[in-house]
């Protein structure tokens, strides 16, 4: 069973965050691979239903594994969670939690070269999104070397909603 439509579908959102970054959408962009990973970690796990630690274990998995991002799993959930949620860095987590920092971004080839503030970091849009895609070679190869994993990442797919008639995952 080949396991493309999976590789299909993460590179049609890619594609979309580079659109929409091209466009100078940066903070759409941003939620835009944040829900990517969501998705690529549903399709990782055999529940029905995944978790914020099944993102957190994706990230540390397929995006940290082999690439290391200056930002940790805990930080890319608490970013995730202010974005989506309330449009900002802070969530519940860098409230609850000081070691979680709030993540800040960077766009093109903008570098940040000083941070006197301890409770943030700073990541790079294109290398988030970067991060993503390499992930999600890395989740492929599982994919190839794992049936039942692959089974259930396919089948959860096929339950995804894409436009029908345009597009076939």
């Amino acid at each position: 069973m080949s396991n493309k439509p999976v590789f299909d579908y993460a590179t049609k959102m890619n594609d979309a965050v580079t659109s929409l970054r091209q466009f100078g959408h940066s903070v759409p962009a941003l939620m835009l691979v944040y829900t990517a990973i969501d998705q690529m970690a549903w399709l990782s796990v055999p529940k029905e239903r995944a978790t914020g630690a099944d993102f957190k274990r994706w990230v540390e998995k397929y995006m940290h594994g082999n690439n290391p991002l200056p930002v940790s799993a805990d930080e890319l959930w608490a970013a995730r969670n202010g974005l989506l949620h309330t449009g900002t860095a802070e969530s519940s987590d860098n409230l609850r939690d000081t070691a979680v920092r709030k993540v800040y971004y960077t766009v093109g080839n903008v570098v940040n070269t000083v941070n006197n503030d301890q409770s943030v970091v700073f990541i790079n849009v294109g290398e988030l999104s970067h991060h993503f895609i390499t992930g999600v070679m890395w989740f492929m190869s599982d994919l190839e070397a794992d049936a039942e994993l692959s089974r259930n990442a396919l089948s959860k797919l096929k339950r995804m909603l894409v436009e029908r008639g345009l597009e076939e995952v």
